[in-house]
């Protein structure tokens, strides 16, 4: 019987690279897209040339009632459930906790926490049910880990998602289903447009191995934690980083620039307007 696997966010990047790694590896798969159908096409016939099934499913998994569909569907499709690879998401906000909103707090959970949940339930279930010993991955990002000024939302959410990853780890041991997650520092699929940016010096210099990720190389990492010769691994976190958080804190003389002037200018302006409009509301 051929494995299976469902990929959210599975149209581009990170997750298009584990769908197609995956497939490669003997998997049937299902994935997700949220806004790049074409993205999600090319995926399906990548997979499709490999000799093994991919369903594609359009779905906002923000919605709390969208992750048990799919895995219903995707059940359905594939006729049972081997792997999760959560990986849907959204990295694009950034900010200052000056200027929050209750708004931009509530999309950050329900992108990146809520949904990893909710679709790990609902597989779970599946899993359990017809006594499987599967496997869940999350992918969280080396953000998790490493600090950055703008970054408190995100960040703090992956790091929940971290942190519940190993008690998920625990709760589903006794039926044999592990639990792990995937750290991916920068990583990039570029157009040929931008090539340079990716083959800058500051790249080069910035990461230990001189180089960016590539979506290949967190699906090789997710390929081996589903695998039989990760079996007694459950509750850890693996960085796919190119080795970008391990520098730390920088040694010398020269002044460390924890946030950049015109980045504190900026947060400070919209704060202050943002209680400009409240008191013209009071």
């Amino acid at each position: 019987m051929n494995k299976t696997a469902v990929v959210t966010g599975g149209s581009h990047n990170i997750g298009q690279g584990i769908a197609i790694v995956l497939a490669e590896h003997g998997y049937d798969v299902a994935i997700t897209y949220h806004n790049r159908r074409d993205g999600a096409l090319d995926t399906q016939r990548e997979i499709e040339k490999l000799g093994r099934r991919c369903f594609i499913y359009h779905a906002a998994l923000e919605q709390a009632e969208v992750p048990q569909q799919v895995m219903d569907q995707a059940h359905r499709d594939l006729g049972r459930i081997d792997l999760l690879v959560c990986n849907a998401g959204n990295g694009g906000f950034r900010g200052s906790v000056l200027s929050v909103t209750p708004e931009e707090v509530n999309q950050v959970f329900e992108v990146n926490f809520r949904n990893y949940i909710l679709c790990a339930g609902a597989a779970a279930r599946y899993m359990v049910k017809d006594g499987i010993a599967g496997n869940i991955i999350f992918i969280t990002s080396s953000r998790w880990e490493m600090a950055y000024p703008d970054d408190y939302l995100y960040g703090g959410f992956k790091a929940c998602v971290e942190r519940a990853a190993r008690s998920m780890a625990l709760d589903l041991s006794s039926y044999n289903i592990r639990v792990n997650c995937i750290a991916p520092g920068a990583t990039w699929n570029p157009p040929p447009e931008m090539r340079d940016r990716v083959n800058s010096p500051f790249v080069k210099e910035s990461i230990p191995l001189h180089r960016v990720g590539s979506p290949r190389d967190n699906g090789e990492a997710a390929a081996f934690l589903a695998s039989d010769q990760a079996s007694y691994i459950t509750g850890i976190t693996i960085r796919v980083d190119g080795g970008l958080i391990l520098p730390g804190m920088l040694e010398g003389t020269e002044k460390i620039p924890w946030v950049r002037e015109e980045w504190k200018k900026k947060m400070y302006d919209q704060a202050m307007e943002m209680m400009d409009h409240q008191e013209e509301g009071e």
